[in-house]
């Protein structure tokens, strides 16, 4: 009797080993949020090059670039959509220093300062 109730814990720890072990796939839900994250990733690239662009207008023409990005709309940027990153999170203007200076996404989180940000370095 022992032995059979031993027998039944193995086999059970072996069925949940095999359920919840390492060559499960992921859940089709986080499958489609990881494409359609990357799919955004891919993307802001252009968008970041064209608030750049706007940028270097605006310093050409006033001699330095905006305080806030907003100041871009309507004279260097068609409309305050592409201030805005695929997420949702409005980007960032960042300067370090009186030249350099970087244009940053927060990235799928919508947090700044965290591992996911993408920043696009500015000359």
């Amino acid at each position: 009797m022992r032995y059979a109730l031993l027998v039944i814990l193995v086999a059970l720890v072996v069925m949940l080993v095999l359920h919840y072990g390492a060559d499960r796939k992921a859940n089709p839900i986080e499958e489609s949020a990881a494409m359609l994250d990357k799919s955004k990733a891919a993307l802001l690239p252009s968008q970041l090059q064209q608030v750049e662009a706007a940028l270097d207008a605006y310093a050409d023409e006033r001699g330095a670039r905006p305080a806030d990005l907003a100041e871009l709309v309507p004279g260097y940027l068609r409309g305050a959509g592409l201030l805005i990153d695929p997420w949702g999170t409005r980007l960032r203007l960042e300067r370090s220093g009186e030249i350099s200076a970087a244009l940053i996404s927060a990235g799928p989180d919508h947090v700044f300062s965290t591992r996911d940000d993408i920043r696009r370095s500015l000359q």
